[in-house]
C-alpha cells in the first residue's frame, strides 16, 4: 500500500456518487419549488384576468346604455322631454295638470 493516500479508490468513488446523487436531488428540488412558484403566479394572474374581463364587460354594458341615453338626447323626442322637465314648455299636443281647463 502506498502511504499518504487520505481515501481508498472505492470510498472515493462513493463519495463522488453520493455528491452527485445529492446534487441531483436538489436539482429536483428547486425545479419543483420553481414550477409550484410559477403555478401559483398563473393562477394569481387568471384571476386577475377573469376580474378585468368582469370589469371590461360591465364597462362595455355601461357604454351601450350612455350610448343610447346620448342618442335620446339628441333626438328631437328627447330634446322635446328636456325642455319639458326643465323649461317648462308646453307643447300644442299638451295638457296642462292642475289648470281648471
Amino acid at each position: 500500500m502506498k502511504e499518504g493516500r487520505l481515501f481508498k479508490e472505492g470510498t472515493v468513488r462513493v463519495i463522488a456518487i453520493i455528491v452527485c446523487v445529492a446534487l441531483f436531488l436538489g436539482f429536483i428540488a428547486f425545479i419543483f419549488t420553481q414550477l409550484r412558484s410559477q403555478q401559483r403566479k398563473l393562477a394569481e394572474l387568471m384571476q386577475e384576468k377573469q376580474r378585468l374581463n368582469d370589469e371590461l364587460d360591465a364597462l362595455a354594458r355601461e357604454q351601450e346604455r350612455l350610448q343610447s341615453n346620448l342618442e335620446y338626447v339628441k333626438s328631437l323626442e328627447g330634446l322635446l322631454q328636456y325642455a319639458r322637465d326643465n323649461l317648462g314648455y308646453i307643447g300644442p299636443d299638451d295638457i296642462r295638470e292642475g289648470s281648471g281647463e
